[in-house]
């Protein structure tokens, strides 16, 4: 699906609670940014990992539900972030959708959130 998060590192607490949808950065990743990614990803799960072929940039990808924030003391994964969300209920859009974004959690437009959840549902 392109969207694999029961656990998302971030540097900050949020109280947010609910769906989420993932946004992907504006800045087009390095080569070697997206093999460390790749990297880590098949020594957490193995070999049986599909990458895409592609990275869209400033789009909207799908959403999570996140059930929690937790400060990393409080579980066992291996993650360099202050805080994981603790997510699940992960669904990718068919197409992403370009879109500018901000820094961090922010409300979507009424028309972007219209337009992504036509192609969700």
């Amino acid at each position: 699906s392109g969207i694999n998060a029961e656990y998302g590192g971030r540097s900050w607490y949020s109280s947010h609670r609910g769906r989420l949808w993932i946004h992907a950065a504006a800045k087009q990743p390095t080569t070697a940014e997206i093999r460390a990614v790749e990297d880590q990803y098949l020594d957490i799960r193995g070999n049986d990992v599909i990458f895409p072929e592609f990275y869209p940039t400033s789009a909207i990808l799908g959403c999570v539900f996140v059930e929690d924030v937790l400060p990393k003391f409080e579980n066992e994964e291996e993650n360099s972030s202050e805080f994981l969300f603790v997510c699940k209920d992960a669904m990718a859009l068919p197409v992403s959708i370009k879109s500018k974004g901000q820094h961090k959690i922010w409300k979507l437009g009424k028309q972007e959130h219209a337009t992504v959840l036509d192609q969700l549902f």
